[in-house]
């Protein structure tokens, strides 16, 4: 499998799974009604919030997390020239 590379992909990434966690028959499962809760929060509540949290880790993970492309070497200056 191809690695995931630059950035922008992997903000892709997570845009489509942003895309299928907030999908309407996805958070049609967890929307039991009120009867359905843990610790007292109602569940559809808890997957929300849940999941926006994870994705809100997953993009300062990838955005923090360096490229795989090496960086460009610095500029030099030709023997006998002046730096402007």
């Amino acid at each position: 499998m191809r690695e995931i590379r630059s950035t922008g992909e992997r903000i892709g990434a997570l845009f489509l799974l942003g895309l299928v966690l907030f999908n309407p028959l996805i958070i049609s499962v967890f929307d039991a009604g009120a009867d359905a809760r843990v610790m007292g929060i109602p569940l559809l509540y808890l997957y929300l919030f849940a999941a926006w949290g994870l994705l809100i880790t997953l993009v300062a993970v990838a955005i923090d997390r360096p490229s795989n492309i090496p960086a460009p070497p610095p500029p030099t200056v030709p023997p006998g020239g002046d730096e402007i």
